[in-house]
């Protein structure tokens, strides 16, 4: 297989994805394992009607671009291909999980 060819997600329409656009290169090296904890334990902690999915900066430029984002870390809340919120550059699990209170 392709490295680059990736399966299709299935996701209900009644679900809510929260994607979390990580950046290529976190500084300091420190915020690159918060982001990892954070990322971590949303996905915990969400409800099941939200699905969690990580963009990586660099194996998904494109997608990163085409959402205009000015500052990574970034968190979008979609649901049915409409963008219901977002936030940039936080890495507070406060602020990303008020995100889901959207819904």
């Amino acid at each position: 297989m392709d490295a680059t060819h990736t399966t299709p997600i299935y996701i209900p329409a009644q679900t809510a994805v929260l994607l979390c656009f990580l950046p290529a290169k976190p500084q300091p090296p420190a915020e690159g394992a918060s982001l990892s904890v954070l990322t971590d334990r949303l996905q915990q902690q969400l409800p099941p009607s939200v699905r969690l999915l990580k963009v990586d900066e660099i194996r998904h430029a494109d997608v990163v671009k085409s959402f205009n984002l000015s500052q990574l870390p970034a968190f979008v809340l979609v649901q049915q291909g409409v963008e219901l919120g977002r936030r940039e550059g936080t890495r507070s699990w406060d602020d990303v999980v008020s995100l889901t209170g959207l819904l």
